[in-house]
């Protein structure tokens, strides 16, 4: 090979890679701008409340969890999967009782219960269900413990019947709704009747979010607990599960 076909050589290589350098950077560049035009803003801050949010409710998450480890509380959660238990073993009838969002989440609870043959009923004012009785388990979920609409059916129950087990979780067990239980779960998280401390980020958890997810976790964990001790598998529980959830 001659001088110039060599030098003509090295000059269309360097050329090729000068352009795939550019086109990479090019590239880059439009990526770089699309992430930028793509950023929402939110009272000025792109991203920033949006993850700022997930870390305050994994940051709940991890305070239940030192919560709930601790001896003390932890002999209410034993006693809560106990009875349970109990009920599923010896065909209880569970009864769930919770308003709003709290009653989605205890929804969510009754279709895992159901998977275990349990026989469960979501209490309300308008549906028709079988009547409490003594050897039936009543479980109540309400963060502030206050809720008007639970607060009355509950003590319309307690007023007619003494069940064989009544269950609160709650972040508020001074409240009535926890003094009645026998067996109360104090969840952390701020619900709707707490008011938020100066300069926290309230608004990113309103209401009672964090009391919600917290009570979301635990009852799937309580789940987890009762399918070891049931000797349930993954492949047990799908094959109780409807087609149509």
């Amino acid at each position: 090979m001659n001088k110039n076909n060599s030098n003509q050589n090295v000059f269309f290589s360097s050329l090729i890679n000068n352009h795939s350098v550019l086109h990479v950077r090019e590239e880059m560049q439009m990526v770089q701008k699309t992430e930028e035009n793509n950023q929402i803003q939110v009272n000025g801050k792109a991203k920033e409340n949006l993850f700022r949010a997930m870390e305050i409710m994994m940051q709940n998450l991890e305070a239940n969890v030192i919560h709930l480890k601790k001896n003390k509380y932890f002999k209410h959660t034993q006693k809560f999967i106990e009875l349970v238990y109990d009920g599923i073993i010896n065909k209880r009838k569970l009864f769930l009782l919770a308003s709003g969002r709290s009653a989605f989440i205890l929804q969510c609870f009754a279709t895992r219960l159901v998977h275990f043959n349990a026989e469960v009923y979501m209490v309300t004012n308008l549906g028709s269900i079988p009547a409490l009785t003594n050897n039936d388990i009543l479980i109540v979920l309400s963060g502030s413990g206050t809720t008007e609409i639970v607060v009355s059916l509950l003590k319309n129950y307690v007023n007619t019947v003494q069940p064989y087990g009544i269950v609160s979780i709650t972040s508020h067990p001074e409240s009535i709704i926890g003094r009645i239980s026998e067996i109360t779960i104090k969840l952390k998280g701020r619900t709707k009747r707490d008011k938020p401390e100066a300069g926290d980020d309230a608004i990113l958890t309103p209401e009672g979010t964090n009391f919600e997810i917290a009570a979301f976790v635990y009852l799937d964990s309580i789940i987890a607990e009762l399918a070891i001790k049931l000797g349930k598998t993954d492949e047990d529980m799908l094959k109780k599960h409807s087609q149509a959830t």
